[in-house]
């Protein structure tokens, strides 16, 4: 099974380099300054846009910017630390991390989902992993692929009995993005099935547990005067906290009655809302067929903190939400299930999802705005 998922991924990821190297030949460029295109690589140049040059200028110069405290600093640490180990560019640096744990992610999700709906869902949830219209983030310069991996280590420890590696993937995940730190139901979970809430030696592992955030928290502080300033420099984007439905109905709003189908606010409002209600749909779906509480939870708490945040002014309420419900893997176990019990929904996800993944890296390679 090894073997397939490394086959899978490899030849997915060959297909997606080569369609984004044809869409910068054949189709118009939202920004073409030296600026916005640090290399000139045409293999490497699709995958360093948006975020990615966040990342990359993090990983070259720390964090120059108030702004820039919005990029948590695992993956730009790890881009600087491969970027004086081989002789290779920040950018090829960032998009090896990325696509090197895409390979991990794939087979923990195929280790994880196994346990919980058989070998064939699992199988098929990898498929669904790289199928999704927004599963090419996890080979851009982005942090998808990195935090999928640490959290899916976290939970397979955690349902392993190993608290402490599952503690200490959690605060590795946090430092990635703020989530990281709710993967630690998973670990709380197997710690009170173990031992309920009495005193065992196995909770010293636990102390990990807020060890990566606290340690981000606390450099900030020192350096920027505050330990919010990851919240505070969200407002460059402009988002602010609100209750969970106040994104969906701004979303539904700028759908309905602000907006036209040939507007792109309108189009990228439809996308984003549509995200977060397929995954709501799924998790309902998923709670019917009893997937593990913890990543039940662990889900809806993805979703609702993603919902928590939406970007009132801005051109899609619910800025990003295609993107940000890719680290949800139990949505993909769902989808697995889907595509190996119901032969007509896995024939619609399969001519659907590819169609839709490659227009989506069209808009996102050529400096189009997506997710």
């Amino acid at each position: 099974m090894a073997r397939e998922i490394w086959q899978v991924v490899w030849w997915s990821r060959v297909g997606l380099f080569l369609a984004a190297w044809v869409d910068l030949a054949l189709l118009p460029w939202g920004h073409v300054a030296p600026a916005f295109n640090p290399v000139a690589n045409p293999l490497v140049l699709p995958w360093i846009r948006w975020d990615a040059l966040w990342y990359t200028s993090i990983a070259a110069r720390g964090y120059f910017s108030p702004a820039a405290w919005a990029f948590f600093p695992l993956y730009p640490g790890l881009i600087a630390g491969l970027h004086a180990l081989l002789p290779v560019s920040l950018y090829t640096a960032a998009l090896l991390i990325s696509n090197a744990a895409l390979v991990l992610a794939a087979g923990l999700l195929y280790r994880l989902a196994r346990t919980a709906a058989g070998p064939e869902a699992a199988r098929r949830a990898v498929w669904m992993l790289l199928l999704f219209p927004t599963a090419f983030y996890l080979s851009a310069a982005y942090t998808e692929s990195l935090f999928l991996a640490l959290t899916l280590a976290a939970f397979l420890a955690a349902e392993r009995g190993r608290l402490g590696w599952a503690a200490w993937w959690t605060a590795l995940a946090s430092v990635t993005r703020s989530e990281g730190i709710l993967a630690a139901v998973a670990v709380l979970g197997a710690y009170w099935r173990r031992h309920r809430w009495h005193w065992h030696r196995e909770a010293w592992g636990l102390l990990w547990l807020p060890a990566g955030l606290a340690a981000f928290l606390g450099a900030q502080w020192v350096t920027a005067g505050t330990p919010w300033a990851f919240i505070q420099a969200q407002a460059n984007w402009g988002r602010q906290l609100a209750a969970p439905w106040a994104g969906p109905v701004l979303a539904l709003r700028q759908v309905v009655v602000t907006g036209s189908p040939l507007q792109p606010a309108a189009v990228l409002s439809m996308i984003d809302l549509g995200s977060a209600l397929a995954a709501a749909g799924l998790w309902i779906y998923g709670v019917r067929r009893r997937l593990p509480g913890e990543w039940l939870v662990y889900w809806a708490a993805l979703v609702l903190v993603d919902l928590s945040a939406p970007v009132a002014g801005g051109e899609s309420p619910l800025l990003s939400m295609s993107r940000l419900v890719l680290v949800a893997f139990p949505m993909f176990v769902v989808l697995g299930m889907l595509a190996a019990e119901r032969d007509r929904v896995q024939r619609l996800l399969v001519w659907t999802l590819p169609f839709l993944q490659a227009t989506f890296l069209a808009i996102f390679a050529t400096w189009h705005w997506i997710a």
